[in-house]
């Protein structure tokens, strides 16, 4: 059986979840029009021994060194070769995931970061993790833009190094 992550989803984006699972259409579009893990295959999971150095070459890569270092520690959770990393903003509650290639020490280009506002916290505002899989190069993100105050599902594609957005989906909400 293949292993999920998924992280803190508030109930606003339930349906969305369904609709990434395959379980129900959403905003009369069916499920097999979206993305799916399954058609984003790696090739391989790697098992070998974290890479000894982190490639801090880039500013945030260094200024969160620790953070990564950490991560590269644990199991692979996106792609077949990324540890998830993650950490709060100090008070405001928010937090960040990131992710670090276990195999060179390289992070990649894309942090996630996200807070929860409106009543009892329920709205996510930035993008949160819906999907990620060790076997599959999709991430799946949801939340509100603060500029429009609509909300998104953003897919991404890993690409080499880089997460490549390939659809940004407005999640209409049902009456």
């Amino acid at each position: 059986m293949k292993e999920m992550k998924f992280i803190h989803v508030p109930t606003y984006f339930a349906g969305a979840l369904a609709l990434l699972l395959g379980f129900a259409p959403l905003s009369g579009q069916a499920a097999d029009k979206f993305p799916q893990g399954k058609d984003y295959p790696v090739s391989e999971i790697y098992k070998g021994k974290p890479a000894e150095h982190i490639d801090n070459s880039d500013e945030f890569t260094h200024m969160f060194r620790t953070r990564f270092k950490e991560a590269m520690q644990g199991d692979v959770a996106f792609a077949g070769e990324y540890a998830q990393a993650g950490w709060g903003c100090g008070g405001s509650g928010c937090h960040v995931v990131a992710f670090i290639n276990k195999r060179t020490g390289r992070a990649l280009d894309k942090a996630f970061s996200v807070y929860y506002g409106g009543d009892n916290d329920e709205v996510t505002i930035g993008e949160d993790i819906v999907y990620m899989d060790k076997n599959s190069k999709l991430l799946v993100t949801s939340g509100m833009d603060e500029i429009t105050n609509k909300f998104y599902s953003y897919y991404y594609v890993l690409k080499g190094n880089k997460l490549e957005l390939i659809l940004k989906s407005e999640i209409k909400e049902e009456k």
